[in-house]
């Protein structure tokens, strides 16, 4: 009887463990309040879900954009945190602008891994 009692609960068990192991894996373990991050490319798919997503989970996201369409579609249903900027990756100007239009909005103190050598960007 003890044998049956066990065998039928082992599933039951193993589906509740399987559970507790598989939220735990899931949930985030970073804090994203007071966190900035850079994204290329959010006028559509991966980049622009990115930005949406980490907006969700409080991160200030600074979202690349190269239309001002997709501008304004990230912006729908975002937070303040988000801010969107004019990104063209191809033109090394557009990229000094986004640069500096960054380093101007970010707190003292954060954006200690920006390179201040503009020179990586070719002319």
């Amino acid at each position: 009887m003890l044998n049956w009692v066990i065998f039928i609960l082992s599933p039951v068990w193993l589906f509740v463990i399987y559970r507790i192991i598989n939220r735990l894996i899931r949930s985030p373990r970073v804090g994203y309040s007071g966190k900035y991050v850079v994204i290329t490319g959010c006028d559509t798919g991966f980049g622009f879900l990115s930005a949406k997503q980490l907006d969700k989970l409080g991160c200030n996201v600074f979202a690349g954009c190269l239309t001002e369409k997709g501008e304004d579609e990230l912006r729908k249903g975002c937070s303040n945190r988000l801010q969107t900027v004019r990104l063209d990756i191809s033109k090394p100007e557009s990229i000094r602008q986004a640069y500096q239009f960054v380093k101007s909005k970010l707190p003292h103190g954060k954006g200690n891994g920006m390179t201040s050598d503009m020179s990586i960007i070719k002319r």
